[in-house]
């Protein structure tokens, strides 16, 4: 297959290099830069290594990340109805040592609720640096 670029997409092309290797030199300086220092020398290996950690950014990634805010809040409801409905059930202490089905619906409410916050958590770091590289790369450009 033959590949031809116009002007103004060799210009976004440079453009799109030039700020990879901004990224790259970024990364491998939050890894390696020595205070006092004025010189960064970038290895082969620095190259292979970041590279493997650098993503590239799809704006559909969001709403992937929509469906793990959406099963963050369910799994928060569930366990907070688990919570409550153990409320119900007569006194707390006499729930955990008489009956253990009961400390068991309990338990595995706090944890669906632990576990949703969690995902929501994940999920609110993640749209964070993704907005983070957003902002980043059109302030560069």
């Amino acid at each position: 297959m033959k590949v031809i670029y116009t002007e103004a997409a060799q210009q976004e092309l440079r453009t799109f290099q030039e700020n990879q290797k901004r990224l790259l030199e970024e990364m491998v300086a939050e890894k390696k830069f020595v205070y006092g220092d004025e010189t960064l020398e970038i290895t082969a290996s620095d190259i292979k290594e970041t590279a493997e950690r650098i993503r590239p950014y799809r704006p559909m990634t969001r709403t992937r990340f929509h469906t793990i805010r959406l099963a963050a809040q369910v799994y928060i409801s569930l366990g907070l109805i688990m919570m409550l409905g153990s409320f119900f059930y007569p006194d707390l202490l006499r729930m955990f040592s008489e009956n253990r089905s009961q400390a068991m619906i309990f338990g595995a409410g706090a944890l669906t609720v632990l576990l949703g916050v969690v995902a929501l958590y994940m999920y609110r770091l993640r749209l964070q640096r993704y907005d983070e590289m957003e902002r980043e790369f059109k302030r560069k450009e």
